[in-house]
């Protein structure tokens, strides 16, 4: 899919709306990629890499992205699947043999890469998680496997297993031969060219601090990011959101680098529901997360790692991949993300995001044939109308997206969660042509421009001031009002 100036506009306004995001929810730092068609359209970072010292965050900064660890073994898995080295029916103990005539031997590969195993999530004893031990060696993790993993029958059910991934890193490590970092360099890294990610701790490049959540305390405190051990598989990796952006590519249907089709298809096939951290209903394949946007299946997967959460989306049929990476605990990536995947499904034409959520008909709601196809007069109207606006009542984005005028609140997670759509009727007035119930649909708002033709105010059925698109950059330690 070749880019396009109205998808450009949209991501100038979509990373606009997550360094906003950003300053709202007091997150120290967001980095966020997003491809189309293979093209890395946008590569950004806003805030900082570590509120301690107050290091400025970059694209070029590595994140723990955790869970996301998953998604890379279970591309390196299908590789020796699609080289005839491992089939998806070997049962685990059929290539390691320290697990011979145990529960998590008769595993099969399958059941690891899609959580169908049954086995525990992440042994008896967490403490590791809370950073008041290590991560499990090779060892402990073969002296779980013959203490007994499994705690409700496989292929039974959709139960989450660090453990489970654990095992398919000792099974890649058998049939490959090496160790599972050299195994996933080999296998995924080097063939993508990529210089940031890595399977565990190491490597080059500047790493971002965590940092604790809000939901105790009014401070976040820097967390430690150890090593993973034998669990680096499920994880242990790192990568940027531009790396991270090109790797999960991999399972689109025009991308061919790594993996053959029919790998590709059977790793996005929805094997198990579950529910989702935000309460929705989620779903889940080899190794890949599962979520409908917009009436859409997009695939990829999130990760939360010791102060960090990210999350990374592929629209697999439309070539789009949208990848969100954040330094807090919780820090909202799978919100963040899913709301940059929206204003991008808006320019590329999804009307579901507008027209299902409770607006008026009109036949506005329809953008006239210039609109819709770009015509530069067209669109240079509608977006002479753009910018940030303010109010004691609340605070609106007016931006083109996909050919409308959309007056959307920054405030709220869901960026089309309450949009008004305007119709300019010259070039100092819109008529609010459709908008939530509560809303002032069919009335006017005035606009006021400076000399250089920028709308500084807005009167009549609205009321609101110019502002900056991000407020004046405040502690992350704070959370915003």
């Amino acid at each position: 899919m070749p880019a396009h100036e109205s998808l450009t506009h949209a991501l100038d306004y979509a990373d606009r709306w997550l360094a906003y995001r950003r300053w709202r929810l007091a997150i120290p730092g967001v980095q966020v990629a997003v491809r189309v068609g293979g093209e890395l359209l946008l590569d950004a970072a806003h805030g900082t890499a570590d509120a301690a010292t107050g290091e400025a965050l970059t694209p070029a900064h590595r994140f723990r992205i955790a869970s996301h660890s998953k998604a890379l073994a279970a591309i390196a898995a299908m590789r020796l699947v699609d080289a005839g080295r491992l089939r998806l029916d070997d049962e685990a103990q059929q290539h390691v043999q320290a697990i011979r005539g145990t529960d998590a031997g008769g595993l099969l590969v399958r059941e690891l890469l899609s959580h169908g195993g049954g086995a525990v999530r992440d042994g008896d004893d967490v403490a590791f998680w809370h950073l008041a031990g290590d991560f499990p060696d090779a060892e402990r993790l073969l002296d779980l496997a013959r203490a007994g993993v499994q705690r409700v029958p496989a292929s039974t059910e959709f139960k989450y297993s660090n453990i489970g991934f654990g095992l398919l890193g000792l099974v890649i490590e058998a049939v490959t031969g090496t160790d599972y970092a050299d195994a996933l360099d080999a296998l995924v890294v080097e063939p993508l060219g990529l210089a940031a990610t890595r399977a565990d701790v190491g490597g080059d490049g500047p790493l971002v601090a965590g940092h604790s959540a809000l939901h105790s305390h009014r401070e976040r405190t820097p967390l430690g990011s150890p090593a993973t051990g034998a669990l680096a598989a499920a994880t242990g990796a790192l990568s940027t959101a531009a790396e991270l952006s090109d790797v999960l590519r991999t399972v689109a249907d025009a991308d061919d680098r790594l993996l053959l089709a029919a790998s590709r298809r059977r790793m996005r096939q929805q094997l198990w529901s579950t529910t989702g951290r935000d309460g929705g209903t989620a779903g889940y394949g080899l190794g890949l997360m599962l979520r409908e946007i917009d009436g859409r299946t997009w695939v990829g997967h999130g990760g939360a790692w010791t102060g960090q959460a990210t999350r990374t989306l592929v629209d697999a049929e439309r070539d789009v991949v949208v990848s969100v990476l954040t330094n807090a605990i919780d820090g909202g990536a799978e919100e963040l993300a899913v709301g940059v995947a929206r204003i991008v499904g808006t320019a590329l034409g999804d009307d579901a995001g507008l027209d299902d959520r409770g607006l008026e008909a009109d036949a506005a709601l329809e953008p006239s044939g210039p609109a819709r196809s770009g015509d530069s007069g067209a669109l240079a109207l509608l977006r002479s109308f753009e910018g940030s606006f303010s109010s004691i009542w609340g605070r609106v984005d007016v931006v083109e997206l996909g050919g409308r005028l959309l007056a959307i609140a920054p405030t709220a997670p869901d960026p089309l969660q309450a949009v008004d759509v305007l119709t300019p009727e010259g070039d100092d007035r819109v008529r609010i042509a459709a908008a939530t119930g509560m809303g002032s649909s069919h009335e006017h708002a005035i606009a006021e421009r400076d000399a250089q033709g920028r709308v500084v105010r807005w009167r009549g059925a609205w009321r609101m001031e110019a502002v900056p698109a991000v407020p004046e950059q405040t502690s992350a330690a704070q959370p915003a009002a």
